[in-house]
């Protein structure tokens, strides 16, 4: 159990790191470029994983639909994540993100057919108020922060986790997450690779500076293959919920690296804002762990 839970900490540090790293990214390479080196450099590592726990190359005909969907669906996240974070900061990124569980109920709710208790509802109203705090900067008379399109791009990415999560739900049920993960990601690796072969200089990759290269194979080989891996084994060994607590380390991970690193403000409404959006998260689970 000690080593499930580090692996989860660990994999919550990295995605929460992962933020900041795309960040120094973008001063370098596109949005679909970092995807393709992202890719690049992570699906070895989960091809090695998959090998050296023994696990089949296999699936039913009835999973194909949901993993060409799985494909497409996280394509267009990470294209939309990454366009996001170059129009806003790490911090709120971090931040924003933690609102997947209750975007995850709610599009459960509307698509799925699951209950939504009053509990959940309370959390998604806190949560909003902290992303509307946040975003805002505490200055609601002032219009202008709905036009803030990197905060809003990175919101519609936690819907787009959500769709990808349900359209892949019944598929990594049937058999190994893991396997699912590389199934989906390899597609959408290969359609982003073709893309880039053909619109990028690739003479550009060769000069990327170590900071830029640093940071790419981070995303690959450490929030892409090793977090997936740590992931399904921490879930393996504690469940979806004991799990799930770890997530809330994410932002204050990303905040603990983007605020000294990159500079950025981190403020008193900031601070209000990721309060109110992590405590909705904690009301709306709270449901789930107590019945």
């Amino acid at each position: 159990m000690i080593a499930a839970r580090l692996m989860l900490f660990a994999c919550v540090i990295f995605w929460g790191w992962s933020f900041v790293a795309t960040k120094i990214a973008l001063d370098y390479v596109t949005p679909v470029e970092v995807m393709a080196l992202r890719y690049l450099f992570g699906l070895p590592v989960l091809f090695l994983i998959l090998l050296s726990k023994k696990i089949k190359l296999k699936f039913e005909k009835r999973d194909y639909k949901g993993i060409a969907l799985g494909a497409i669906i996280i394509t267009v996240h990470f294209l939309i994540q990454i366009t996001g974070i170059n129009y806003t900061t790490a911090t709120n990124t971090g931040w924003i993100i933690s609102v997947t569980p209750l975007v995850m109920a709610v599009m459960a709710f509307f698509i799925l057919k699951e209950k939504i208790g009053i509990k959940q509802i309370a959390g998604i109203v806190i949560a909003t108020i902290g992303i509307i705090l946040m975003v805002s900067k505490g200055d609601l008379t002032d219009l202008n922060w709905l036009g803030s399109v990197g905060d809003w791009l990175v919101l519609a990415s936690a819907h787009t986790w959500a769709f990808y999560t349900i359209a892949t739900r019944d598929v990594s049920r049937r058999g190994s997450p893991l396997l699912v993960s590389i199934a989906v990601l390899t597609p959408s690796a290969i359609v982003i690779f073709i893309y880039v072969l053909f619109t990028s200089d690739m003479s550009k990759f060769l000069l990327l500076p170590l900071e830029p290269l640093l940071a790419l194979m981070f995303l690959g080989v450490f929030a892409l293959g090793l977090a997936h891996w740590f992931w399904q084994e921490g879930i393996a060994a504690l469940g979806a919920a004991g799990a799930g607590f770890f997530l809330y380390l994410e932002p204050l991970a990303t905040t603990a690296l983007a605020v000294p690193y990159l500079g950025e403000n981190f403020g008193f409404y900031a601070a209000i804002g990721g309060a109110l959006v992590l405590a909705g998260v904690f009301v709306a689970e709270k449901r789930g762990r107590t019945a």
